[in-house]
């Protein structure tokens, strides 16, 4: 892979595309890093950068993967201590109208 793909991309992937994409950024950084430690790549910045944009790749295999186990396309964006009070502001209300209910029987 000559070109940085960009995030937007890596997202517009499928699976056993990001996959190959991957095994593929594994070998070019193999051989970076070997031409590196033999003073043959001049340019060891891009080592650095090779390995980050696996770091980019990998994490939204991750990401796809978990999705997928899920069924989810997207995960919630609301804190689980928010939901936590939400469904505790829930019961409260439902035991307080369950009380008005029976008082009002009464």
């Amino acid at each position: 892979m000559t070109k940085t793909t960009t995030a937007g991309e890596l997202r517009a992937m499928q699976l056993p595309d990001l996959s190959r994409e991957i095994k593929a950024q594994v070998l070019l950084i193999e051989q970076l890093r070997l031409g590196v430690q033999l003073k043959k790549e001049k340019d060891t910045a891009k080592l650095r950068r090779e390995r980050r944009q696996l770091a980019r790749m990998k994490t939204e295999w991750a990401r796809k993967t978990t999705a997928q186990l899920q069924g989810v396309t997207k995960p919630s964006t609301v804190p689980t201590s928010a939901k936590a009070s939400a469904s505790a502001l829930r019961a409260t209300a439902d035991k307080t109208a369950d009380r008005s209910a029976s008082q009002a029987r009464s």
